[in-house]
């Protein structure tokens, strides 16, 4: 393997043992501002990525150039050599810096693990080829071995694993690095989309099932939450701006829901690739997209997985329509390949499950209980 620079590791692995140092702090405050030192350095890589770049272009002599056009042969080898080099360690310093947000992402502080999100999201601002497999591995896994370089520059392997609760949180960094490639999601997107849909694996002792009388309690203490104790539909303003912030905070979370959680965080990153992809891409998972949401809808119990499911069937019919009004951006053809793909993938079962969402009462409270 290529030798990475050994000056400029150094000094970068030195600023990450510092921040380090302040993440095994008591302190939540030391340890965010670990966390954002981490942020820093990440956004840094940016200036040697782009330095590495300039510094590959060949220079031309202003030698023999007198009077007419001089044929020159000029070999970059050197160039493409230190880019190589250049990228394996940008490489190398991203997955060190991704291990230790991972990390600090099962800190019960929200703004520690808030800021290793965005961290995440800052890293793979540089690195998007290194951090965007890795994310989407870890979602759907949640386990991945990945090399890594220690405090004496040496290059070890370490497994990271996470739990439930860390991989929700990197759902959300992945969503946000999607949102940020923007059109160029497209060289991982068919990659990410194999992951969440073929790829989840459940973490082991927890079957996701939940009493009757746990469901009950969940669904009370939910609607007590957006509605109030003691049900008042008061117009007072001040009420009325309380319920639209607990309304946007998605309700309560319960311990027995974490798992329905992460299903429904892995359809949520499902989501965010249909909106952002070609829809001739999304054409070809069209059959089980559409079977997908129709199977959670029509047997999930879950408030978050149903959520997340018509979230899913609003996007593909939000996709169909923009490929017939913005044809123009993605082909020539008048044909809509997400259309027709849908109606091959029993377009009229998803509709009738959804209408039958609307129309019942399936998941309201059952006062009488």
């Amino acid at each position: 393997p290529l030798k990475p620079n050994k000056s400029r590791l150094s000094s970068i692995l030195d600023q990450i043992s510092q921040a380090e140092q302040d993440l095994h702090s008591k302190q939540p405050p030391f340890r965010a501002k670990g966390v954002v030192s981490l942020r820093h350095i990440a956004r840094s890589l940016a200036n040697i990525k782009n330095s590495g770049k300039s510094d590959s272009v060949p220079s031309i002599s202003n030698e023999n150039l007198e009077g007419g056009s001089v044929v020159m042969e000029i070999s970059d080898t050197h160039g493409e050599l230190h880019l190589s080099v250049l990228k394996e360690e940008l490489a190398l310093i991203a997955r060190t810096l991704a291990r230790i947000c991972l990390n600090s992402l099962a800190d019960s502080e929200s703004y520690v693990y808030l800021a290793s999100i965005h961290t995440l999201v800052a890293i793979s601002d540089v690195c998007p080829s290194e951090m965007m497999p890795l994310m989407g591995a870890l979602v759907a896994k949640g386990t991945v071995s990945m090399t890594v370089a220690a405090a004496s520059e040496s290059i070890i392997t370490t497994e990271v694993t996470l739990s439930q609760e860390q991989r929700i949180k990197v759902t959300e960094a992945l969503m946000f690095m999607i949102r940020r490639r923007g059109h160029g999601i497209f060289i991982h997107g068919p990659f990410l989309l194999d992951m969440m849909l073929f790829s989840p694996k459940q973490v082991q002792g927890s079957n996701g099932k939940v009493s009757s009388r746990h469901s009950h309690m969940i669904q009370s203490q939910t609607h007590s939450y957006f509605i109030g104790l003691d049900g008042d539909d008061s117009d007072n303003e001040d009420e009325i701006e309380e319920r639209k912030i607990r309304l946007n905070t998605g309700g309560p979370v319960f311990d027995t829901e974490e798992d329905d959680l992460l299903r429904s965080a892995t359809i949520s990153v499902v989501c965010e690739l249909i909106a952002a992809l070609n829809p001739a891409v999304i054409a070809t998972y069209c059959p089980i997209l559409v079977h997908l949401a129709t199977t959670a809808l029509r047997l999930e119990s879950s408030r978050p997985v149903r959520r997340a499911a018509a979230f899913l069937s609003s996007g593909i019919y939000a996709l169909v329509e923009k490929e017939i009004t913005e044809s123009g951006s993605w082909n020539d053809s008048t044909t809509s390949s997400m259309a027709v793909a849908l109606m091959s993938a029993d377009e009229e079962s998803l509709s009738n499950v959804l209408r039958q969402c609307v129309s019942s009462d399936d998941v309201d409270i059952k006062k009488n209980e």
